[in-house]
C-alpha cells in the first residue's frame, strides 16, 4: 500500500512545489511507482514545473465529480516511466472535495503507486484539512526568515 506525502507551506514562495517535484522525480528514479496531485485549485502549477499544461484533460474534480474515472486524469511525466500527477481544477471555486473524497481517492491510488506526493496550496484553510485528511506524513516547506517561520508554525 503506497504512502500519502502531503507537502505544505505556511506562505507561498517558499519552493513547496519544487519540492513536490523533486522529491517525486528521485523516488520514481530509484524505482518507485509515484502519483504528484496537485491540491491548489483554481492556481495550479505543478503541471508548469513538470513541463506538461499542454497535457491536462482531467483533472482532480473530474474524478471527484464522475466526469472520468482516475486513470483518464492520471497523466505520465515525459522521461519517466513511472512518475504520473493529476492536475488541479483551473476553477477556483472547484472546492467542493472533502477530506472524505481524498481520502478514498487516495487508498485507491495506493493500490497502484508506492508513493502520492500532495502539493498543497500555501497557507492554512480547507484545502490544507482535505490533504491532511489522506495524509502519512507531512513536510512543511519554509525559508529562514521570521514570516515564513511563523506561518510554518501556525500551519502544524
Amino acid at each position: 500500500m503506497g504512502k500519502v506525502i502531503l507537502i505544505a507551506s505556511g506562505k507561498g514562495g517558499t519552493g513547496k512545489t519544487m519540492v513536490t517535484v523533486n522529491l517525486g522525480a528521485v523516488l520514481a528514479q530509484r524505482g518507485n511507482r509515484v502519483m504528484l496531485m496537485d491540491l491548489d485549485m483554481g492556481m495550479r502549477n505543478l503541471d508548469i514545473y513538470l513541463g506538461m499544461e499542454s497535457k491536462v484533460v482531467y483533472n482532480i474534480m473530474d474524478v471527484i465529480s464522475g466526469i472520468c474515472r482516475i486513470k483518464k486524469a492520471m497523466i505520465r511525466v515525459d522521461g519517466f516511466d513511472d512518475l504520473y500527477f493529476m492536475a488541479a481544477s483551473p476553477m477556483k471555486d472547484d472546492r467542493d472535495i472533502t477530506p472524505l473524497h481524498m481520502k478514498v481517492l487516495c487508498e485507491k491510488l495506493a493500490r497502484y503507486f508506492d508513493y502520492i506526493i500532495v502539493d498543497c496550496p500555501a497557507g492554512i484553510g480547507d484545502m490544507l484539512d482535505v490533504g491532511a485528511a489522506a495524509a502519512d506524513e507531512v513536510v512543511i516547506v519554509t525559508e529562514p526568515e521570521a514570516a515564513s517561520l511563523r506561518d510554518a508554525d501556525v500551519t502544524e
